[in-house]
């Protein structure tokens, strides 16, 4: 039974990658190296030392890390000054608190950078029952180091702990300790993290409904890693779908509002017909939006629909399409065409949701058009490859 729980830090508590990856390019533009983002991704989990001294090698700088990691930690703290927690933090937080488990921070990053997160995420060392960092290893990420000494401090077993934690290397370092690995899918894709050996994957802290009981926090977790007899047919795909504490009216409303706002970004300079899209995953909840971009060559054109569920795909791979919103001018709004039906067809149920909505409907004037079918409504026998039939 799980009573312990190990959490990484940066990109699970507070949504620092993207600023220490900031910090670092500045220190290196300093230098007179410029250097790319995606220099940084290998290294992400690994530590501050190995994150900057891994690029410094790419790039034969010689350098003193030691003389370097103040520079970076001071950059670091003055972006991280108005971060707050990242979603569902607090509140899990608490109800774990609530419940009787162990709690510990278990970060590769210095003490110095841990204390500064913390701070900006309104919690301090006092709130855990142990904070472990990079410094008082000998052996980062993705050696199970760290998570061991977090479980031995805490006086439990490793198979007692479950890691919460977003990068590859944190993952591996969790499951060679003999944790169970809840990942979130913040920095890496899904596949990647659950290819890197993750029992579970999830959006933030928020998929965990409220707990009160260590033996409830365990049947969540049972529930969430559970097979499902391999996952639901989506089309051409199986996928595992999200057990959401999201109120399904919640994430329909944002999904509207985001596909309005993208549309905002269409490029149709030969039409003029604007139209934005998004996409609910139905394994993470998580919404990708797209807008329709026009070519010359018409047939080169992507419609709104496709380019929101490409976005889902690169960040997901596999998925499953839980719910489609599209937004235009038109009244009343207009469907998704025959070649986006299609494409649409490898990755939705046919009861899946398909939202139509008008821009007055968003905007609130008048009345506004928002119609809903079911994408089997619209594509009543779409093709899926024999082999595919689910």
């Amino acid at each position: 039974m799980i009573t312990g729980i190990l959490f990484d830090m940066d990109g699970v508590l507070i949504d620092s990658e993207p600023l220490i990856l900031q910090a670092a390019i500045a220190y290196f533009d300093s230098l007179g190296v410029t250097v790319k983002a995606g220099d940084f991704t290998p290294f992400i989990g690994a530590g501050d030392r190995r994150f900057l001294c891994g690029v410094a090698e790419q790039y034969h700088v010689d350098l003193d890390f030691e003389v370097a990691r103040h520079t970076l930690i001071s950059l670091y703290g003055t972006l991280a000054s108005k971060k707050g927690p990242m979603e569902g933090v607090v509140r899990f937080i608490r109800n774990a608190k609530k419940a009787g488990l162990k709690l510990a921070v278990a970060s590769s990053a210095a003490r110095e950078k841990v204390q500064i997160n913390l701070g900006c995420i309104g919690f301090g060392e006092k709130d855990f029952d142990l904070v472990v960092t990079g410094d008082m290893i000998k052996r980062n990420k993705p050696m199970p180091d760290i998570y061991q000494l977090a479980a031995l401090s805490l006086s439990l077993a490793a198979e007692d702990c479950i890691v919460m934690e977003d990068a590859i290397n944190g993952v591996k370092a969790g499951k060679s300790a003999g944790c169970t690995v809840c990942a979130l899918g913040n920095t890496f894709t899904v596949d990647q993290l659950f290819d890197a050996g993750a029992d579970l994957v999830i959006t933030s802290l928020d998929s965990f409904a409220d707990f009160s009981t260590i033996e409830e926090f365990n049947n969540l977790v049972v529930s969430m890693t559970s097979p499902q007899n391999e996952g639901i047919a989506f089309g051409a795909v199986r996928v595992i779908p999200s057990i959401s504490v999201q109120p399904r009216q919640h994430l329909l409303d944002i999904a509207i509002q985001e596909a309005y706002e993208t549309r905002k970004h269409s490029y149709a300079p030969y039409s003029g017909f604007k139209v934005g899209a998004s996409v609910v995953s139905a394994a993470t909840d998580r919404i990708y939006s797209g807008c329709n971009v026009e070519n010359s060559s018409y047939g080169a054109t992507i419609c709104a629909e496709r380019n929101a569920i490409l976005q889902a795909i690169a960040s997901e791979g596999t998925v499953g399409i839980a719910v489609l919103v599209v937004v235009s001018d038109d009244s009343p709004p207009a469907p998704p065409c025959a070649q986006c039906l299609q494409v649409l067809a490898e990755f939705s149920r046919p009861e899946t949701e398909i939202h139509l909505v008008d821009t007055s409907f968003v905007e609130k004037k008048g009345e506004g058009s928002h119609l809903v079918f079911a994408f089997k409504d619209l594509l009543p026998q779409p093709f899926i490859f024999p082999s595919k039939r689910q």
